[in-house]
């Protein structure tokens, strides 16, 4: 298959710190917690990228079910991400992103705890957002 591209646009409310990102139909509301000088009305992008990485890792699973004989119930992924807020407020010499991700991705199946780890390692090793972050640690909780 040739390659694909993706489009996202991100435009300001005028609002405080909002913004709404578009791609094709769909739409998102970003912003930041009352903390970090926003209104709280969307995530906050940090939080868009853990989202991202859940979401991907859904979609693979789900993906991949077939491949492995994996019957599934549900499926969900908890995301934490160690990020200083003075390193992109410029206010100390650290990393301004996020210096460790953690996931724990959960299935709720009856099938075969081997094929269901085949599975996982599987949508891991697949996942286009896990690859894009490779410059940051990425570990499963």
């Amino acid at each position: 298959m040739a390659n694909m591209i993706f489009k996202s646009e991100v435009e300001w409310t005028g609002e405080s710190l909002q913004s709404d990102a578009r791609s094709g139909t769909h739409a998102i509301r970003i912003d930041e917690p009352e903390v970090l000088g926003g209104t709280n009305t969307g995530q906050n992008p940090v939080e868009l990228v853990l989202s991202a990485l859940g979401g991907c890792l859904v979609v693979l699973v789900n993906t991949f079910v077939p491949t492995h004989n994996v019957l599934i119930k549900a499926v969900s992924v908890q995301l934490e991400g160690d990020l200083d807020p003075d390193g992109f407020m410029g206010k100390v010499q650290v990393r301004p992103g996020f210096s460790a991700i953690r996931y724990a991705l959960k299935i709720d199946s009856d099938s075969a705890l081997e094929a269901i780890e085949a599975l996982i390692e599987h949508a891991k090793k697949a996942c286009p957002v896990k690859d894009t972050l490779k410059g940051v640690a990425v570990n499963r909780l």
